[in-house]
């Protein structure tokens, strides 16, 4: 009856202590996202604020706030497919140092250049595919 006890204990505590650090790594997970993604929409943002009458900007911007923490959930997701919570910590660690920082708040600028960089390479290619059609 205690071995019976003994196990039921550990079992128990061992289920506690799986799920505190599932939500350890979830927590840290969506710190992390946050940490990289809220400069890195900042250009987007201001361009579509922009479109927006200014009668309807604190409004607008209250509502598209309110909107970010389930997109960094869904994000935090993705990145816990792709990496352990130890990797989660060190890229927490990473983006905590200065460079980690810049390259954080670059990230909206450097997708936006990345991306008109890669449109100009895709009509590159279509011109070279066009050769061999």
């Amino acid at each position: 009856m205690k071995k019976l006890l003994f196990l039921i204990t550990i079992v128990c505590f061992s289920i506690n202590v799986s799920a505190q650090d599932a939500e350890s790594y979830k927590t840290d997970t969506a710190k992390l996202v946050e940490i990289i993604s809220a400069d890195a929409f900042q250009p987007f943002i201001v361009q579509i604020l922009e479109t927006i009458p200014e009668e309807n900007k604190a409004a607008f911007t209250e509502e598209l706030n309110a909107t970010f923490p389930e997109l960094y959930e869904a994000m935090a997701a993705i990145y816990m497919e792709e990496f352990t919570h130890d990797e989660i910590k060190e890229l927490i660690a990473f983006y905590e140092t200065p460079v980690g920082k810049k390259i954080a708040s670059k990230s909206g600028e450097l997708s936006q250049k990345g991306m008109a960089t890669g449109q100009l390479w895709g009509a590159q290619v279509q011109e070279i595919m066009s050769k061999y059609q």
